[in-house]
């Protein structure tokens, strides 16, 4: 299991904004980053957190699974999935080892235009997961102490209602 790692303002905004031109330009209906873990990292689209979630968690083991058959066909990796139904499709593409991108869209977005803006949507969102590491790898926050320092529970539950 890998460490959690932090995303920073800054680089959230970024990868917002990708992932939001993603879905603009694809005319997908939800587009969402997941880790190797099944957590989601970011999403743009009207979809309930929980089922994102579980979609998350799915879609992480179902590509395991792939590479899995990868490494049994003597193929290094497969870079993206694609699934497809009458009606709804999904795109799993790897930004990195940990990351994946996905895109859910129907019948009425070119599969051609889909596999397209997401390569390119990819490479940009595995930049920005660079300069993530490359921040965490500088400990900007060693002398300053942790950025939660001094969030409590009580603070947490305010701003998200619970």
């Amino acid at each position: 299991m890998e460490e959690n790692f932090i995303i920073y303002n800054e680089e959230y905004v970024l990868i917002k904004n990708i992932l939001d031109e993603l879905k603009k330009n694809t005319k997908a209906e939800i587009v969402f980053i997941s880790d190797s873990e099944g957590h989601c990292i970011a999403s743009t689209g009207d979809m309930e957190d929980s089922y994102l979630n579980s979609i998350s968690s799915l879609i992480a083991g179902s590509m395991a699974a792939v590479n899995c058959i990868a490494e049994m066909l003597e193929v290094d990796k497969f870079p993206s999935v694609l699934t497809e139904s009458a009606n709804k499709s999904l795109h799993v593409s790897m930004i990195d080892d940990r990351t994946m991108l996905i895109v859910i869209f129907d019948n009425t977005s070119n599969l051609g235009l889909v596999r397209f803006r997401v390569k390119t949507a990819a490479k940009e969102l595995k930049d920005v997961f660079i300069i993530i590491k490359e921040k965490l790898k500088s400990d900007i926050f060693k002398d300053e102490g942790s950025p939660f320092e001094g969030v409590s529970d009580e603070d947490i539950d305010e701003i998200f209602g619970d």
